[in-house]
């Protein structure tokens, strides 16, 4: 049985991706926002670590839960993904052309929502990181803003390639919400301030 992209090493992963006919521009996004995603639950845990008698253990643990459920979901999306090119080519020889296009369509917007969600949860965590890694916090949110805006521009191209009314009418609302999501994010312009 064949590993799925996720399971293979670093090095196997981007030889992977190198060595493909067809860009894997999905997959790369989406684990790029998993690598951002666990660095910031990383940042969580150790910000509850160090503050375990001062903060809400419960609330923070979820907080963590969260994270690592969007994570996981963002990894599974990358594997789906690394799949969609050879699903779509099959619905096309099976006369589903919609169905197949629809389905590359639906992963970017899909992968640039998780980033969102995730992006927020660490922008909620702000006032309870702990300093040492409050950079890092800081980096991660920026990671899952470029890979929302890099997904939307992925979602964006597909509706170019295919300018089927149905997809647009389907996919340009979603388009508009995700990017009215993404410039309510604030990640910083610089870490030293002033």
């Amino acid at each position: 049985m064949a590993l799925q992209l996720t399971e293979k090493s670093v090095r196997q992963f981007i030889e992977e991706v190198s060595d493909q006919r067809h860009a894997m521009a999905g997959a790369v996004i989406a684990v790029s926002a998993a690598h951002a995603s666990a660095l910031g639950e990383a940042c969580m845990q150790i910000s509850l670590d160090h503050q375990v008698d001062k903060l809400d253990w419960q609330d923070i643990t979820g907080r963590i839960e969260q994270m690592v459920h969007l994570k996981n979901t963002l990894i599974a999306w990358c594997d789906q993904d690394a799949t969609a090119i050879a699903e779509h080519v099959a619905l096309r020889e099976a006369g589903q052309v919609l169905q197949g296009q629809r389905l590359l369509c639906e992963s970017p917007a899909e992968i640039s929502r998780l980033c969102l969600d995730a992006a927020a949860v660490l922008q909620n965590f702000r006032p309870v990181v702990i300093e040492q890694v409050q950079d890092d916090l800081e980096i991660a949110i920026s990671l899952l803003a470029g890979s929302a805006r890099a997904a939307l521009l992925l979602l964006d191209s597909n509706l170019r390639v295919w300018p089927e009314p149905n997809l647009l009418a389907e996919f340009e609302p979603i388009l508009a919400e995700l990017e009215q999501q993404l410039n309510q994010l604030s990640p910083v312009e610089r870490i030293r301030k002033g």
